[in-house]
């Protein structure tokens, strides 16, 4: 299995998670899950931990899932409460999860920035649920999580218009705690770390647990209604053209 990951510490107790696969545009593979599920339970028994920071590449934090993820969705093959479990991974972790956008996060990859406690998101890079362009009905909790963050309306807008947004144009949206140049994302988000890697450890379990919850209640709602829509969907004359056709575009 390739390394999609790089996970490196720096003695403070803030960990870096890095997503680390251009040639996929750093989307949601089966290799990318996996082994963020993996890494997410490892570090959630080291004690040492105080903060996660999850980055992605200059450009791109996370596209959404691969094509053949969407297909095998699609058939049945693979099933969309794994994508659900690794966000509930993301809610559930015990100590703050920081994502650093410094790049585009678009559908699954927007999921999961909903999922981390603090968001840093830069200027000019492009974020946005796609999936009703592509014939499906939104992943990972989005249906849920973007309303409970941007509010009714605006949710709305972005999950029926499938619009591509500039980090710029949702500064004021409270979808992230700031928008800053790109170049200023990783500096900005680590400042937010090390503030945070100074407070004890049983306060910041403490914090999270509480902060987190309403989000984690939300999800259960979402595990039980986004893979039925997204079966009616799939199950629709035509669904794989419109996948294919719209993927990339």
């Amino acid at each position: 299995m390739p390394d999609v990951l790089q996970v490196t510490a720096d003695g403070s107790g803030i960990v870096r998670v890095a997503i680390c696969d251009p040639e996929r545009e750093n989307r949601l593979s089966y290799e990318l899950v996996d082994q963020l599920m993996a890494t997410l339970d490892k570090l959630a028994g080291d004690e040492s931990v105080k903060v996660l920071l999850v980055t992605g590449t200059r450009e791109i934090w996370c596209a959404g899932g691969t094509l053949q993820m969407l297909k095998e969705m699609a058939s049945g093959v693979y099933d969309e409460r794994r994508l659900l479990a690794l966000s509930d991974r993301l809610l559930s972790f015990p100590v703050p999860v920081i994502g650093a956008l410094e790049g585009h996060a678009v559908g699954g990859g927007l999921a999961l920035a909903l999922c981390c406690d603090l968001t840093v998101a830069a200027e000019n890079r492009r974020y946005a649920v796609n999936s009703a362009s592509m014939g499906f009905t939104p992943a990972m909790g989005l249906s849920v999580l973007l309303p409970a963050a941007v509010g009714h309306h605006f949710a709305a807008e972005m999950i029926f218009t499938g619009k591509y947004y500039k980090g710029r144009e949702l500064a004021d949206r409270r979808l992230f705690n700031a928008v800053v140049p790109a170049d200023e994302v990783l500096a900005h988000a680590t400042d937010l770390a090390e503030q945070i890697a100074e407070k004890p450890r049983y306060v910041l379990e403490l914090l999270k647990e509480t902060l987190a919850l309403p989000k984690r209640h939300l999800l259960q709602d979402a595990i039980a209604r986004e893979p039925l829509m997204n079966r009616v969907c799939f199950a629709q004359p035509g669904s794989d053209a419109l996948l294919d056709q719209t993927y990339l575009n």
